[in-house]
């Protein structure tokens, strides 16, 4: 199917992709229940086989109107005309809630590399098991140090509620009820929310981004950054961020 999207730039930007899903060539697969999903692209045609066009339009999040993002996050802000004109057709993903909180508890104080080891240490026939499973597996092969104790308290908590629920509520209260769990700050509960439950108004502040923001607009304080981000970019401030991230530190820290 035809699509504007940069699959390159949007698999491999420090998202979920980047942590579950493999690359062979210039195709990308992951295990999906008992098929094997692969997606890649041919100029404008983008190319899956073993799933159905309905997940790859929700995965790769195609409904989304990317000529109005861009006017509203580039409007009188030449910072991210740059960016948007380096990186043309990245787009955010929209993943498993749960296995994205899971990756990003697994990136505090991480890099891409081995926030990936982790991941793919965790998976069981390619996913990531219920949160009834990991409380109690055996988790020491994935060497998650510290991180360990979090996921484990998280998954205890989630095995006994509805986690996807979460997922109803406004954007401020399903942040606050993510930063309940252990484990989960502002940063991590910004990324669950953008990446996993797809809040596009949430804006995620790592080292990255603060680096970014203190480079190009001056801002060094995270809640004017992010009051910054709400009155300039609403309501793509993660579309925002993900821009900002890939001008400053692609292939660094995601932590």
């Amino acid at each position: 199917m035809r699509a504007r999207i940069n699959l390159r730039l949007t698999m491999e930007s420090g998202q979920p992709p980047e942590f579950f899903w493999n690359k062979e060539g210039e195709r990308y697969w992951r295990e999906l229940g008992k098929s094997r999903c692969y997606l890649w692209q041919e100029g404008e045609e983008l190319h899956y086989l073993g799933c159905d066009e309905g997940y790859v339009r929700e995965f790769l999040r195609l409904e989304d109107d990317l000529e109005e993002i861009y006017a509203v996050i580039s409007a009188g802000d030449e910072v991210m005309e740059r960016a948007i004109g380096r990186f043309q057709g990245l787009r955010i993903t929209k993943n498993d809630p749960w296995e994205t909180l899971v990756a990003f508890i697994c990136s505090i104080n991480n890099n891409i590399p081995r926030i990936r080891r982790n991941v793919q240490c965790l998976l069981r026939g390619g996913r990531i098991p219920p949160p009834e499973e990991l409380a109690g597996a055996e988790l020491s092969s994935a060497r998650l140090g510290f991180r360990e104790g979090y996921l484990r308290a998280t998954a205890a908590v989630l095995a006994r509620m509805d986690f996807h629920a979460i997922g109803e509520l406004g954007y401020e209260e399903a942040r606050q009820e993510l930063m309940k769990l252990r484990g989960v700050g502002e940063k991590v509960a910004d990324c669950v929310l953008l990446f996993g439950f797809g809040y596009l108004e949430a804006f995620p502040v790592d080292v990255w981004i603060a680096r970014a923001m203190r480079a190009y607009y001056g801002i060094t304080s995270v809640k004017e950054m992010r009051r910054f981000a709400r009155e300039r970019w609403h309501p793509y401030e993660g579309y925002a961020q993900q821009y900002l991230y890939m001008l400053v530190g692609r292939r660094g820290r995601r932590g």
